[in-house]
């Protein structure tokens, strides 16, 4: 697998028809001593699409993992304001998941950001992408906040839950 840059900012096939998850299960949050604790939940089966941004910042870099020449994972990466690296938008092809494509374009994002001497990477996420949260704890992600609300004005996805998940070098055990 190769991951080089991408310079059209156009969304591709990949975010279009690849953006694309289903689950039998969500996560339900309890705070714990201040700690913020996930518990997951089995749900009926259910499968949500999100829709390929039209466009990104000027800021926002895109970068393809490719094999053999094709495209079959994205992210999106920014600086933030708060010394952070962003992921604004991952997605990886489903013939492609489960085969470390995710995990080489979160460890190329972490490179990123220290390459710019950003201090982590930061992403936001949903309680209902169980499948997802576990690839970036495996990551060695951290779960940094949560937002009940974040979604609320949008119909189609008011019932969910923002999660806020963080990466810093430091916390690497």
């Amino acid at each position: 697998m190769e991951i080089r840059r991408i310079h059209e900012q156009a969304p591709s096939p990949l975010d279009r028809e690849e953006n694309v998850f289903t689950s039998g299960e969500v996560f339900d949050i309890d705070l714990v001593d201040g700690e913020i604790k996930l518990t997951v939940r089995a749900v009926e089966p259910f499968s949500k699409a999100y829709d390929a941004a039209e466009e990104w910042g000027d800021e926002v870099e895109s970068y393809g993992a490719f094999v053999n020449n094709g495209l079959v994972g994205k992210v999106e990466l920014a600086p933030t304001w708060n010394e952070l690296a962003s992921i604004e938008h991952i997605v990886v092809a489903r013939e492609f998941r489960g085969r470390g494509v995710a995990t080489g374009l979160i460890d190329f994002a972490k490179s990123w950001a220290l390459e710019r001497q950003l201090k982590g990477v930061r992403l936001e996420t949903q309680t209902n992408n169980v499948a997802a949260c576990k690839v970036y704890f495996r990551n060695g992600f951290q779960v940094g906040g949560f937002d009940r609300f974040s979604y609320r004005t949008q119909a189609a996805v008011a019932n969910e839950t923002a999660l806020y998940l963080y990466w810093f070098p430091e916390m690497v055990s």
